[in-house]
């Protein structure tokens, strides 16, 4: 499939995984050939070059794309620009599935007509598909100029130094934020090796950070205005402290301890490393929300057994059974996918089963997409489309009638929310605890980042609708 706009064709026939991403190593910076007539050709222009930052994809893209503003600034480069201002593109990509990629894809033939306008402009690319596809990309998209790997970006930050020195003076001091959320990446990489997923291939074995770091740079961003952080892995429950050991209640434990911090979340725990430990440090600590992200794919142990998660459906329900006896008001989400291959309707039936019999407060669907390089791309994805979707929108409706449900029980209740923001109509909106997206009545004397406990009045799916009965605290 080709997609083609004037001047340019981009082919979307690529390498299937690139020599990094079979061997689970790091890429090095690929960039145009010096010789390349395409190599940026960069006028002093008497001022910091301006870069335009766009993302997609899963929280730790979030991380990532923080961890690359913070790295710009410290060579004297200016972050999150807009794009009609900016003199660099870097996107940052994500190729878990097949629609990730091709929105990508779309965003790069938006952008060939802006570099070419301006003598100078170059565009960057890391992420998940830069690792993927590694130097093919550079062949396949002719105004791409840097593939880069975000876990180690030494090397294009280098260069930048090097292409715009005539305009760097030094680090530049980061801006108030204005956020109340932040998420910190405490591990990269994924062990696993679910026959589905690409994750262990771009962003290789799994690695933790010291818990004095994460904790340092948690206390940064409270000290800048953060009210609520999310520590983020692919298994994020698999988290070991590099130097003595310790575990992610550990970390948790650290963390909570971090003054002026309201709210601490864990993003995302693997079902054979939900302990009790763990369940005890969400019950214990106070900073530590009752929400617990557990993804189980299906709900058929054949399923589970192609898929390799490691885990029979009874040994899921045991977890889930433990973490609600111990976690009072507990919300549960998980991920399934649809339609992986071979799925049988014997097999559908027992996730959809699962769904009613655990009634989970969120759950994120998704129909398979098979990604090259991975072991279930050997085999046939032999369910059609339309029987996906079909499949799809089911589980979607049977989801909703859950949710419904659970969040009719709370009518009357008291919810703590942390204020997010002002909606068009002039109610403020936030989040629970337990990450329920909740609507304040009337207008309210408080401010962003305050938390106010309030009565639930309305109920639906996908959000409540509350009285503050308290007024905010700091």
């Amino acid at each position: 499939m080709d997609h083609a706009y004037p001047g340019t064709v981009i082919s979307m026939t690529l390498a299937k995984l690139s020599a990094q991403a079979r061997t689970f190593a790091v890429l090095p910076l690929i960039e145009t050939p010096r010789h390349d007539t395409r190599l940026p050709i960069v006028p002093s222009r008497g001022r910091p070059p301006r870069v335009h930052l766009w993302h997609i994809g899963c929280q730790m893209n979030d991380a990532d794309r923080e961890m690359i503003a913070e790295r710009l600034r410290e060579i004297g480069c200016l972050p999150e620009c807009s794009l009609e201002d900016a003199d660099l593109v870097i996107l940052i990509t994500c190729t878990v599935r097949q629609n990730a990629e091709q929105k990508v894809y779309g965003k790069f033939r938006e952008l060939t007509p802006w570099k070419r306008e301006r003598e100078g402009r170059a565009i960057a690319m890391t992420g998940c598909m830069a690792v993927e596809h590694g130097e093919q990309l550079l062949r396949t998209l002719p105004d791409l100029d840097y593939v880069f790997d975000v876990r180690d970006a030494d090397g294009f930050f280098e260069r930048l130094q090097q292409t715009y020195s005539i305009d760097l003076d030094g680090p530049l001091p980061a801006p108030p934020s204005d956020r109340i959320s932040a998420y910190v990446s405490v591990m990269g990489g994924c062990n696993e090796m679910c026959t589905y997923c690409i994750v262990p291939f771009v962003r290789g074995r799994e690695s933790s950070r010291r818990v004095e770091d994460i904790v340092e740079q948690v206390r940064r961003l409270v000290d800048s205005g953060v009210r609520e952080v999310t520590l983020l892995g692919q298994n994020v429950n698999s988290y070991m402290d590099p130097a003595d050991g310790r575990r992610l209640w550990h970390l948790l434990e650290a963390v909570d301890q971090v003054p002026g911090l309201a709210r601490l979340r864990f993003l995302t725990s693997h079902p054979r490393n939900a302990t009790r430990e763990l369940f005890a440090a969400m019950r214990d600590l106070p900073t530590v929300c009752e929400a617990l992200h557990l993804p189980v794919q299906a709900g058929h142990d054949d399923l589970l057994r192609r898929m390799r998660r490691v885990y029979t459906v009874a040994e899921y329900r045991e977890r889930i059974a433990e973490a609600r006896e111990m976690i009072p008001d507990l919300s549960l989400s998980t991920d399934i996918i649809v339609g992986f291959a071979g799925e049988t309707p014997d097999e559908f039936a027992g996730t959809r089963a699962l769904l009613e019999e655990v009634g989970f407060d969120v759950v994120h669907l998704q129909a398979y997409s098979v990604r090259p390089g991975t072991a279930a791309a050997r085999r046939p994805d032999d369910i059609p489309t339309d029987e996906k979707k079909r499949r799809l929108n089911e589980l979607l409706a049977l989801q909703k009638e859950c949710a419904g449900r659970i969040n009719a029980r709370l009518l009357g209740e008291k919810v703590e929310v942390l204020l997010e923001g002002r909606g068009e109509d002039g109610r403020m909106y936030g989040r629970s605890r337990q990450n329920r997206m909740v609507w304040c009545e009337g207008t309210l004397q408080a401010s962003v980042g305050d938390i106010v406990a309030a009565t639930v009045t309305g109920t639906s799916a996908w959000q409540l609708e509350a009285r503050v009965e308290e007024s905010a605290s700091a």
